[in-house]
């Protein structure tokens, strides 16, 4: 082939994939194109466009006659599930952005009584006590005080304990965190009966049983749910990071002092055991209530669904958090996709985590004689759903209540108009722009001094974006009404920034768009 031909064939392969970048704010009317990222899944819910991942904002529920109708549906699922024999109160609660939007409280308390339980009625939470030590750890990384990644060893040099393979694989504190070490479920000869966990020992005396055991699983070769691991997260870290290298306290002043939670803790007092619902065994017998000791930090928290929803707020980032935005970017991402014999699908950091929608569902549930629990949210749609039970659980509730809830929060808000900042002085924006003549731009201005962008040679002319006002050059943009059709990257265009240059006598004359490439959009 000549140099004139390869050459040719150059430029013909660089002009497709310059065609192929230009595609900002550029739509085709596609109809059958499947949507949702796994096709052997699909979504068979209202596909109303893009966004794709509508953004949270708040929403007038009474306006809305679809939520009514949900909000009673959760009110009689919630409510049937209550047994007077093994399950016999229940407390649960729907949380959006920084408020309980909806809330439900059923049963007795216990089998003497009649008085029904209320949002500061007293729960054993189990497992969802692990989030604390996990906390700690995650704090302490957000600090500089340690990485994630430090093998245990580090903060433990008692810590040695056989590997059945033969190999000298490490382990990380976030393999502890993310139930992804091998070890076992608990330390042996520590269960007094088929389900209880107590252990009286000091974390040194724990260390020492522990070299003379083996690990179930080679370190981040499979999730394997261990109590034994985040007792130990816990102890460790408190051996070498608090003054008093007590757990408890840390978690105290904290976590549970900063966030408010006034009705959770460990110790379970003469008060605390007043305001507590009774839990039940499937017998219907009454469960005793004990303290975990040295395993508190894996499973011995109390708590109420009111406090669960200042807990979750705190992860959503719609209330108080101890976290900045990076680290509960970090403590909230999937660690590992688990195998099918496993009972979630992904492991987090301490998170049991599933896809549901096209949403990453994350939660940790609780069960612990006579109680289950459950914080569940969705991150992208500040939605959580919460629930104490004082018996075992029947269902996956979480999981019924946001098969529903998830379509009709993402459908209303993809049919809300988002908010978009006006601009100080739009005529500085206001014109034609061209990218190299391959693609168009029109920003114009309306009457609420919003800029609004279109592409002419779009067949869906009605469509447009806003340019909402972040500074002088840059603005984000956003889709307009609802009834996008989500193909391509359109979905990750709303939201981007536009960056606009070079003021010349009043007026920008070239606008780039980084999320995309697009660089040198000149005003004609």
């Amino acid at each position: 082939m000549s140099k004139v031909a390869v050459l040719g064939v150059f430029i013909a392969i660089l002009a497709i994939t310059t065609i192929a970048f230009a595609g900002l704010f550029t739509w085709q009317y596609i109809t059958n194109t499947p949507s949702g990222d796994n096709p052997t899944q699909p979504d068979t819910t209202t596909d109303t466009g893009c966004p794709k991942y509508p953004k949270p904002q708040e929403i007038d529920f009474t306006k809305h006659e679809e939520f009514k109708n949900f909000f009673e549906w959760i009110d009689s699922h919630v409510a049937s599930l209550v047994d007077e024999n093994a399950r016999l109160s229940i407390t649960a609660n729907l949380v959006y952005l920084d408020k309980v939007i909806w809330s439900g409280y059923y049963g007795r308390v216990n089998k003497s009584t009649t008085v029904k339980p209320n949002k500061n009625t007293i729960y054993r939470i189990g497992s969802i006590s692990k989030v604390f030590s996990v906390l700690f750890l995650f704090k302490l990384w957000e600090d500089g005080k340690l990485d994630l990644y430090d093998p245990v060893t580090k903060y433990a040099p008692d810590f040695n304990i056989g590997r059945p393979l033969g190999t000298k694989n490490k382990i990380n504190l976030i393999d502890i965190a993310s139930q992804l070490s091998g070890l076992a479920a608990s330390l042996p000869y520590s269960r007094l009966n088929e389900s209880v966990i107590i252990y009286s020992g000091t974390l040194g005396d724990a260390l020492q049983l522990l070299q003379s055991q083996i690990l179930v699983a080679e370190p981040r070769s499979r999730c394997y749910y261990s109590n034994l691991a985040y007792a130990l997260l816990g102890h460790i870290l408190a051996r070498n990071f608090t003054t008093d290298k007590d757990f408890e306290n840390w978690a105290k002043q904290n976590i549970v002092d900063k966030l408010n939670l006034t009705n959770t803790g460990f110790t379970y007092s003469a008060d605390v055991r007043a305001i507590m619902a009774a839990g039940y065994l499937p017998s219907g017998v009454q469960a005793p209530v004990y303290e975990m000791l040295w395993y508190a930090p894996a499973g011995n928290y109390y708590s109420t669904i009111a406090d669960l929803a200042k807990f979750s707020m705190s992860f959503m980032e719609t209330s108080k958090t101890i976290l900045k935005h990076e680290t509960l970017t970090e403590i909230l991402r999937p660690r590992r996709t688990c195998r099918h014999d496993y009972f979630v699908n992904i492991t987090g950091s301490p998170w049991e985590m599933n896809k549901l929608h096209d949403y990453l569902v994350v939660s940790k549930s609780g069960a612990v004689e006579g109680y289950t629990s459950a914080m569940t949210m969705i991150p992208e749609l500040k939605l959580s759903f919460n629930f104490l039970m004082a018996g075992f659980r029947n269902e996956d509730v979480a999981r019924i209540v946001l098969d529903k809830a998830i379509p009709l929060f993402r459908d209303t808000l993809k049919k809300m108009q988002q908010k978009i900042m006006p601009t100080p002085n739009p005529e500085k924006y206001v014109g034609f722009f061209s990218y190299y003549n391959l693609e168009n731009q029109t920003i114009s201005v309306d009457e609420n001094g919003i800029l609004i962008m279109k592409n002419p040679e779009s067949p869906l002319t009605t469509l447009s974006a806003g340019l909402s006002y972040v500074s002088d050059t840059v603005f984000q943009l956003l889709l307009m009404g609802p009834g996008f059709p989500c193909i391509g990257d359109l979905d990750i265009q709303n939201g981007a920034f536009v960056h606009f240059k070079e003021l010349v006598n009043g007026k920008y004359n070239q606008f780039d768009f980084p999320e995309k490439f697009l660089y040198g959009y000149k005003r004609l």
